[in-house]
């Protein structure tokens, strides 16, 4: 298939360029603007360094600030783990002594258990021997 060439005439090709002019200097005009407004700004800009160098002691200050701040916590974590393991240390303790006290109270059973088969055995051979016992 053949491209067909179209014909333009000098009027359209004259225009087509203006118009093409036209929104060159638009986007040239925007680009200027944009350029005076940094510019602008960069005056701007200085005005404010002296706010940055109050701004950069402010942060120095904040860094000590933070550093002891980290040092606080290391210290206060350090002492909830030397708190936890007196936890621990109670907990273990408190183990024992309920075991302790588990057991006594096992032997506790098993001794009023002997005592009351003592006393039937006693009642038993009283009855069988014919002595009346007393309480």
């Amino acid at each position: 298939m053949k491209k067909q060439s179209k014909k333009i005439t000098m009027d359209v090709l004259a225009g087509m360029v203006q118009a093409g002019t036209k929104e060159t200097k638009g986007f040239v005009g925007k680009e200027i603007a944009d350029l005076a407004g940094m510019v602008q700004r960069g005056f701007l800009d200085t005005a404010k360094k002296t706010d940055i160098v109050a701004i950069k002691k402010d942060v120095s200050v904040l860094k000590a600030d933070v550093y002891t701040l980290k040092e606080d916590v290391k210290a206060v974590k350090k002492d909830v783990a030397d708190l936890k393991e007196d936890f621990h240390k109670i907990l273990d303790a408190l183990d024992k002594v309920a075991k302790q006290y588990a057991d006594y109270m096992e032997e506790r059973k098993m001794r009023d258990a002997e005592i009351a088969r003592l006393r039937r055995w006693v009642e038993q051979i009283a009855q069988k021997v014919g002595v009346e016992l007393v309480d």
